[in-house]
């Protein structure tokens, strides 16, 4: 792990979303895969998680995303059903969010 990531890095008192993303790497077999992002994008991910850990990061923000775009397809798929959910049911789902 670099300086500037060590110095970002956690202990283990503290919690952090980025430790989050370094403690889980998803099982099963691997593929590789080139990608291109932001210069400054990708500095200040190593500026938190070390260059070391950046697949596995990338990895999970993956998943995340996943699962974000199939959250949104249940939406699209309720409403083509049932028509747009109204302000009062956005309301009642936000206070239960709260509740939880």
């Amino acid at each position: 792990m670099n300086a500037a990531a060590s110095a970002a890095t956690p202990d283990c008192a503290e919690s952090s979303r980025a430790a989050l993303y370094i403690a889980h790497d998803i099982p099963g077999p691997k593929v590789k895969k080139a990608i291109s992002m932001p210069e400054q994008l990708a500095a200040d991910i190593d500026a938190r998680i070390g260059r070391g850990e950046f697949s596995a990061f990338m990895a999970k923000a993956a998943q995340h995303w996943l699962a974000l775009m199939k959250t949104g397809e249940i939406v699209d798929e309720y409403e083509r059903q049932h028509g747009p959910i109204s302000e009062e049911r956005l309301e009642q789902a936000r206070r239960r969010w709260r509740d939880a």
